[in-house]
């Protein structure tokens, strides 16, 4: 999309977003404009004319990586992506945490892909345990020291695709953007030897080009990433459990302890990988508790499912002979 100068109003790219004002792009750099409205970085807007820019309206989002915050609003994190690079360091991996983004960024419209940063730390042994625990997904080994894994992100990027990198503080995301820019345009941090924990060195999400095509947005470690997607997201990111769910017992199984549950039987004879299922269980309450939260109606449903799945359990444990 052409750009057009600063005083001329018209459309731009958000870069980064300060408060009540935004950076966009602009051929003779980015220019600052005042932000009347929510906008996310990597949103396109309309610019009103004149000495002061300002941006009249945010134009639709093809897609948009959202969360919870810790207020129960939720906030968009990126916008207009393509691809939402996933990062699992290698030096302290969370399958959980991996599984939770992977599921975000279903939900955003965009494609998943998950990056084992520090992979020369890795003897093999964590690339598979990603690939039997995230299903569906590219999973990519990337390494600052071995040089792995630029070259293939930089041909998914080109000509002209936007990325954005989320993953926790310390997991090699600013080293990442410098790699692919080819240089240090974000500082970086020491990762504490006692826990392997990293500083959050990143502070604001920031658009930047890329060479030879395409653009990455780089955003802060995230201690807190609550969910704020619908089932859909989860199906795709659990398509296993999905897929086993359909020949529980009850057509509403809460894969918790009801008889005849698929997903259970499962779990505990290994066709599951180990901690799958409790993940899954995770990201379900916390989806069933902001839809009671945030909707009534929803709680009143919710009470009624499980008051049926007690009923329908005791009269199981019955016709069994069971007291």
């Amino acid at each position: 999309m052409d750009m057009v100068t600063a005083g001329d109003g018209g459309v731009r790219r958000v870069v980064r977003v300060d408060h009540a004002s935004c950076l966009v792009t602009d051929p003779a750099g980015p220019v600052r404009a005042r932000a009347p409205m929510p906008v996310a970085v990597g949103d396109w807007v309309e610019l009103s004319g004149g000495p002061d820019p300002t941006v009249a309206a945010v134009l639709a989002r093809r897609t948009a990586v959202t969360r919870r915050d810790p207020t129960g609003q939720t906030q968009v994190l990126a916008a207009n992506v393509d691809l939402v690079l996933v990062t699992a360091p290698a030096d302290r991996l969370s399958l959980a945490r991996v599984e939770r983004e992977v599921t975000i960024g279903w939900d955003s419209g965009a494609e998943p892909v998950v990056l084992l940063t520090k992979s020369d730390l890795d003897d093999g042994s964590l690339a598979a345990a990603l690939a039997e625990r995230v299903m569906g997904v590219d999973i990519l080994r990337v390494s600052s020291v071995l040089g792995q894994g630029l070259d293939d992100l930089r041909k998914r990027l080109a000509p002209d695709r936007t990325a954005v990198l989320l993953g926790p503080s310390g997991a090699g995301k600013s080293t990442l953007v410098n790699g692919l820019l080819g240089q240090d345009v974000t500082p970086t941090g020491a990762v504490r030897e006692s826990d392997h924990r990293g500083r959050h060195v990143t502070t604001a999400r920031h658009l930047h080009a890329v060479p030879g095509g395409g653009s990455l947005i780089d955003t802060p470690g995230l201690r807190s990433l609550s969910l704020a997607v619908d089932a859909g997201a989860l199906g795709a990111a659990f398509p296993d459990i999905l897929e086993l769910a359909a020949s529980c017992r009850f057509r509403d199984c809460g894969h918790d302890r009801e008889p005849g549950c698929a997903v259970l039987a499962a779990d505990g004879s290994g066709g599951l990988p180990p901690g799958r299922l409790a993940s899954y269980r995770t990201l379900v309450r916390e989806l069933e508790h902001e839809a009671r939260r945030n909707d009534p109606r929803a709680a009143r449903e919710a009470e009624a499912v499980w008051r049926q799945r007690r009923l329908d359990g005791r009269r199981l444990f019955k016709e069994r002979g069971y007291r």
